[in-house]
């Protein structure tokens, strides 16, 4: 009898039953005997599985071993994406805090130099008055120079006439012995008639140097006068060239047509006046026509400054922020403005002139202002902490409209800003990126 727990071996037989023969076991318990009988094919698959089950427990092991290594380098890989992002993150934010004061300082020497020509066209017109003043006083001393010429004249004839007179008397008193009392009273007043005469003729002599020297002081005076204007004018032309570039290149850049913003801030803005309706004859002033060119390039530039100051071309933050998601498809949806984060309350603010169309709390926006332009503009400032104005309010440019927070559907305190044309939204940075060449 076999003892409880042992196997039986059978002797061993040929083919795949000599290397694997066929094995019984035997086990005794409570219940009973109980045999089971392993045959050679049983025996290959049960050491097939088993060696299969070490292999694959082999390859999981070191699958997860190079699975956790992998991971580790993709984690330090990201770590080191991540730090290498942020810091650029933040070099472009010092260097977008560094073009917006370079900015703000372009704008405020723009601003002084428009000043400077303002002042500079009413010194052009003050000097275009004194020069007419100049012509006529000129004008009014060669008059006075002609009639003293005139007289100049008569008295040098008259002193003539006197001395042939005087001189046919002294003949005749020579020719008369003795003379005559009535003869020598002749001569005396032909001869004091004839002093006053020369000395009529050297005091208007005198007086001719004098008119001519002062002619020449203000043919000088006038000269220079020309040659100040010329310089203001010059001046004057190359501001208004340097100011119209860039404003040019702003409406080009935001696809407006420059002709037709004119055309439309003229309309609105219309105003004409004058002293004068009648017609202009004869010869033009060259100074004239070229101040006038000024004048009408004052106007172009004051009126595209006009119209460009109705669009939303600032940037509604002046603190610190970093951009989160542009405008464009994101997340298979398009996301209609750009993300801006940074701190809670920073002063949100309102990029162009504008009326509040609305201002309150809108799905998904949560507290949302809308601003109406000009030219069929509107401007949404969305997850605001807070709203600072009402509907109705006209703002300009600059003007704190709200605090930045995270009401809505947010994922964190951001400001989300929209430009929209007709209801079609737009690129604001197509905006903003032209304004930085302007404001």
């Amino acid at each position: 009898m076999v003892e409880k727990g042992k196997m039986q071996i059978t002797p061993p037989g040929r083919g795949l039953a000599h290397f694997l023969p066929n094995q019984t076991i035997t086990m005794t318990d409570s219940h009973g005997i109980r045999s089971f009988t392993l045959s050679p094919v049983k025996r290959l698959v049960f050491g097939s599985a088993v060696f299969a089950l070490i292999i694959w427990a082999v390859l999981a092991t070191v699958t997860l071993l190079i699975y956790s290594i992998g991971e580790d380098k993709m984690r330090q890989r990201s770590a080191v994406l991540t730090l290498a992002y942020e810091t650029r993150l933040n070099d472009l934010q010092a260097e977008r805090d560094s073009l917006s004061g370079q900015l703000a300082n372009v704008s405020a020497r723009m601003l002084t130099a428009q000043s400077q020509l303002m002042n500079q066209q009413q010194n052009i017109l003050q000097l275009g008055s004194e020069q007419q003043n100049l012509d006529a006083n000129i004008a009014n001393l060669r008059d006075q120079l002609g009639k003293m010429l005139s007289d100049r004249d008569i008295a040098v004839e008259a002193s003539t006439n006197l001395g042939v007179e005087l001189a046919s008397l002294r003949e005749l008193m020579t020719s008369r012995l003795g003379g005559q009392s009535d003869v020598l009273t002749t001569i005396e007043a032909l001869t004091g008639a004839l002093a006053g005469a020369v000395e009529t003729r050297d005091m208007v002599q005198a007086d001719i140097f004098a008119l001519n020297e002062q002619i020449d002081a203000m043919e000088l005076q006038r000269e220079l006068t020309n040659q100040r204007q010329d310089r203001m004018l010059t001046q004057l032309e190359d501001a208004i060239e340097v100011s119209l570039v860039p404003l040019s290149t702003l409406f080009d850049a935001v696809g407006m047509d420059v002709d037709g913003i004119l055309a439309n801030v003229r309309q609105n803005y219309s105003g004409t006046g004058g002293i004068s309706d009648e017609e202009v004859t004869g010869e033009i002033d060259p100074t004239d026509v070229r101040i006038n060119q000024l004048l009408q390039g004052l106007d172009q530039v004051a009126s595209l400054n006009m119209a460009a100051s109705k669009l939303p071309l600032a940037m509604p933050l002046r603190t610190s922020f970093r951009y989160t998601s542009g405008f464009g498809p994101r997340g298979g949806r398009i996301h209609k403005g750009i993300d801006m984060a940074g701190a809670r309350d920073s002063p949100i603010l309102a990029t162009g002139d504008g009326v509040v169309s609305f201002s309150g709390v809108q799905s998904g926006f949560g507290n949302l202002v809308i601003i109406n332009h000009e030219n069929g503009y509107q401007t949404y400032y969305a997850h605001m902490a807070r709203t600072r104005v009402s509907v109705g309010t006209v703002v300009a440019r600059g003007d704190r409209i709200g605090d930045m927070g995270n009401s809505g559907r947010s994922s964190g305190v951001h400001l989300h800003y929209e430009i929209r044309t007709d209801g079609v939204s737009i690129n604001p940075m197509t905006f903003i990126k032209a304004g930085r060449n302007v404001y």
